[in-house]
């Protein structure tokens, strides 16, 4: 993580110090999860999340991590929006919802990142709503880091909007590139639209002229690609609508889940393979690492006007502290305003 920074006690911003809001209350394992991760985080990287939840549970979730509530910065709003509840009109009415007081922080000025295990949705619905668009943006997006045989790759959009025009996946492409570059060093991100064969004639018409508007961009364009190709390592940036990407991601999920979970039952049904299992076991788990979640945390709401972080609704721990170091790292290197100051000065 860049840079060092200490604990002020309060919310209030300092140079160089971060502060990130935590939504305590979302998340299927929430709160003792969320609070687990959060100690855990503070453990490792000496910093503190401004906790935001129902303070009653909060303390004495910190007790049972073996924290010192006295340490945290406590926010009350002990109403969580479930997986049930409609997110924009929740956000709208329900002022003690902990992910709204997190969106709210940010647009006080109090906070420069939020981070949320919950319904995914809602954490939409308070960036776009409360957090706001940012400058030349009418879109945000989500993205998803996606492992490969090289570098990982970024998908954007990966369910932020399930339905976009061609000149969002453009904007998608910018924001998509720019983040590559600031926040991960990379200097040229090739791009690339998800369709249906490589060839520049496939594809629906959103995808085609999508491209289109690609090509007369300055970005480092490549054409079209399909799933075989991301995990090839053929793009660094890949841009689609929010339906496509959600299920690209979601079928990622499900078919790392299905294979490991078929090989433990052929395992069982085969008991004298677990010798050579063993043997195994090691690369195994490294590729189970590379396909989890928890260990990219959560995924990053790109075009608003602070650092959004959006974990899976399964987020154990490790997830959660995972997507705070990712939330510092952001405001560390001064995301927001990069990416706003040179979406406005790449030319479309």
């Amino acid at each position: 993580m860049s840079g060092t920074w200490t604990f002020s006690g309060d919310t209030t911003l300092k140079k160089g110090r971060p502060a990130i809001a935590l939504d305590v209350m979302g998340g299927d394992r929430a709160p003792l999860a969320t609070l687990e991760g959060a100690v855990r985080w503070h453990q490792s990287s000496g910093l503190y999340a401004t906790l935001v939840g129902d303070v009653a549970l909060m303390k004495r979730g910190l007790l049972k991590a073996g924290a010192n509530p006295d340490d945290w910065t406590l926010i009350d709003a002990p109403d969580v929006i479930g997986m049930a509840d409609h997110p924009v009109q929740t956000i709208r009415s329900e002022p003690r919802a902990s992910i709204r007081r997190c969106a709210e922080l940010i647009k006080s000025g109090e906070a420069q990142a939020l981070v949320s295990m919950g319904n995914t949705g809602a954490a939409l619905a308070a960036g776009v709503l409360i957090v706001g668009r940012a400058d030349g943006v009418e879109r945000p997006g989500l993205a998803a880091m996606i492992p490969t045989h090289k570098e990982p790759a970024l998908v954007i959009d990966v369910g932020a909007n399930a339905e976009a025009r061609p000149e969002h996946l453009r904007d998608f492409a910018l924001m998509g590139t720019l983040y590559k570059q600031h926040q991960l060093g990379q200097s040229e991100p090739r791009v690339a639209v998800l369709s249906i064969g490589e060839e520049s004639s496939k594809g629906s018409p959103l995808t085609l002229a999508a491209a289109k508007l690609l090509t007369a961009t300055p970005l480092n364009f490549v054409g079209n690609i399909e799933p075989g190709g991301i995990f090839s390592g053929d793009a660094d940036v890949i841009v689609c609508d929010g339906f496509t990407g959600n299920l690209f991601l979601k079928s990622i999920e499900a078919t790392a889940e299905f294979a490991f979970s078929s090989l433990r039952s052929a395992v069982k049904q085969r008991p004298f393979t677990i010798p050579g299992l063993a043997l195994m076991y090691p690369a195994l788990r490294a590729v189970r690492s590379r396909t989890a979640y928890d260990q990219y945390g959560g995924v990053p709401l790109l075009g608003v006007n602070g650092i959004v972080i959006i974990g899976h609704g399964r987020s154990n721990a490790l997830a959660v502290s995972n997507a705070l170091d990712a939330a510092a790292d952001a405001v560390g290197h001064d995301l927001v305003k990069k990416i706003t100051e040179d979406m406005g000065n790449i030319a479309k």
